[in-house]
């Protein structure tokens, strides 16, 4: 940079060598589409409208992400979890039996699935494109996805009310290490 003359304004000086920003927009711009096609994305693996939906082989973790890879791999982590703070069997079979509970909620919205694909496809795939048809399947794969997550956090308190508090803050501590 170079000495500013004596009497000028030193801002004008380090405003006038400032590089410009002309690469914010197109960066904000390009971000905000990445996170568009990314919940894009996550709307239609979770509704079984993306590649997931064509069955194993297909889409993310060729096939994992169904069925019962799915449930040994949770059970397996929930056991392990649980035996690494001193959780009694009948925790664990309570715990297990909740989760019981949770995957066969899950298994009752692979109907909603089949049909929002359909529904979807149907919209994109005619001689123009069924704006209100996509609509429809948005609000209603929303309030799918509401239901869900209100499931989901209901099984969460009711696994945690099985634990102790000793035993919860044990595996608070044991996630917040992991994930530092």
């Amino acid at each position: 940079m170079v000495a500013p003359e004596r009497g000028t304004n030193m801002e004008d000086t380090v405003t006038a060598t400032r590089p410009t920003r002309r690469w914010r927009r197109p960066a904000t711009v390009i971000t905000g589409l990445a996170l568009v096609l990314a919940g894009i994305a996550g709307l239609a693996w979770a509704t079984g409208v993306g590649p997931a939906a064509l069955g194993p082989g297909h889409g993310f973790g060729h096939g994992f992400g169904k069925g019962a890879h799915v449930r040994d791999f949770v059970e397996f982590r929930v056991h392990r979890e649980l035996k690494g703070v001193d959780a009694t069997e009948a925790q664990e079979a309570q715990i297990l039996a909740t989760l019981d509970t949770l995957f066969a909620q899950h298994q009752a919205h692979e109907t909603f699935r089949k049909e929002m694909h359909d529904q979807v496809a149907a919209a994109l795939t005619g001689a123009t494109v069924d704006r209100a048809a996509l609509e429809a399947a948005r609000v209603q794969i929303l309030q799918r996805a509401d239901a869900g997550s209100k499931d989901l956090v209901k099984a969460v308190a009711d696994m945690a009310e099985v634990l102790t508090p000793a035993q919860r803050q044990a595996l608070a501590e044991k996630h917040r290490q992991r994930f530092e």
